[in-house]
């Protein structure tokens, strides 16, 4: 059985690594912290889930700033009105890296599982875990601006 903690810090790791790599810009991840209920509000989130020998929720929620930031890099010739779909399809490509590397990392540890396809939420949401779920809220800075991870596990 894999690590819970050792989850967490991947999912830490590779957010950061993920917002670098397409934006150029290194988020600093603040103290993985148990999740507060109704805490989490965003501009924009993505969504996806992990089911197999664990269950697995990940929700990233960015500012209106942060998000402007990661677009702004990534795409530095867009016109001035982008629109928030525009952006949510960034987050959905942002949700499906982190998934990405998740699943190679279970993989690497020889678990068995599926994952659904990302989703997208515009506007701030509230996140309920199932009872018996480990949730936690992992804060990274982007210049000032905010990005957090949230993610739920409920091993077997």
């Amino acid at each position: 059985m894999i690590n819970i903690d050792s989850v967490f810090e991947h999912l830490k790791e590779s957010t950061a690594m993920v917002i670098e790599s397409m934006a150029g810009q290194k988020p600093v991840a603040g103290k993985i912290m148990p999740s507060a209920k109704n805490t989490l509000v965003g501009y924009v989130s993505g969504n996806v889930g992990i089911t197999g020998e664990m269950k697995i929720s990940i929700t990233v929620s960015f500012s209106e700033q942060a998000l402007t930031k990661i677009y702004k890099s990534v795409f530095p010739d867009e016109s001035e009105d982008v629109t928030i779909f525009q952006m949510g399809d960034l987050v959905g490509e942002i949700t499906n890296m982190i998934n990405g590397n998740m699943r190679r990392y279970l993989a690497e540890e020889e678990m068995k599982f599926d994952s659904s396809i990302p989703t997208v939420v515009v506007g701030s949401q509230q996140i309920y875990h199932p009872q018996g779920t480990i949730a936690k809220v992992i804060p990274f800075d982007l210049g000032g601006d905010f990005i957090y991870l949230e993610v739920g596990i409920k091993a077997f």
